[in-house]
């Protein structure tokens, strides 16, 4: 599974996924140069040019912090706003958008030149102010949040069909599946498996 379905629940679309802006890069590529120059100069002032084998360290290091990059997801979808990241050890956070009661940007003067910002969720929960860091385009992820929320309708109660009810099982196996996987907490699995039997 792809990092994008593998946390999706069943009839979950996403509307929006992206990275951290590529500015979390420039620490390993500035390190990179940083040890070329310094390691040429070396090798070209001393002779020794077996040196130059160290330089497969720090790409290694840029290249684990590409993967790490590429893992770290931060979707939209039309029920909550998820952020999941991880290479071994996969870990999540969400937050239900009718919990969500406010959204916020902030973007300094570089992150308005760059195009990056911090995108907080204000949300009634227990976990309280989200904050994502580094997002691209914080504006554009920030209506498309507001956007999704206006979408989202939760089923009232009692409105679900004998068919409904019959496939709430389905559903319980494919969270109780999330849960097993560490994709979300107990916690988050028992406050989902309450709404689901609370249709029945």
């Amino acid at each position: 599974m792809t990092p994008k379905s593998d946390c999706l629940i069943p009839g979950e679309v996403v509307a929006l996924c992206t990275h951290r802006h590529v500015l979390t890069l420039a620490g390993p590529i500035t390190f990179n140069v940083a040890a070329l120059v310094l390691l040429s100069w070396i090798a070209y002032a001393f002779g020794e040019y077996r040196i130059l084998w160290l330089l497969i360290l720090p790409l290694v290091y840029l290249l684990w912090k590409i993967l790490l990059r590429a893992r770290k997801l931060y979707m939209i979808t039309n029920l909550r706003v998820i952020r999941q990241e991880g290479l071994i050890a996969v870990s999540s956070l969400d937050a239900s958008l009718d919990k969500i009661n406010n959204v916020f940007y902030e973007q300094s003067l570089v992150g308005r030149i760059l195009g990056y910002g911090n995108v907080g969720l204000e949300t009634a929960s227990e976990k309280g102010t989200i904050v994502f860091h580094l997002i691209p385009e914080p504006r554009g992820f920030k209506n498309c949040v507001l956007k999704q929320r206006e979408l989202y309708r939760p089923l009232p109660a009692g409105a679900g069909s004998q068919a409904d009810a019959l496939g709430i099982p389905k559903l319980l196996e494919e969270l109780a599946s999330l849960r097993d996987r560490n994709i979300i907490t107990a916690e988050e699995f028992q406050e989902k498996k309450k709404k689901l039997l609370g249709n029945l």
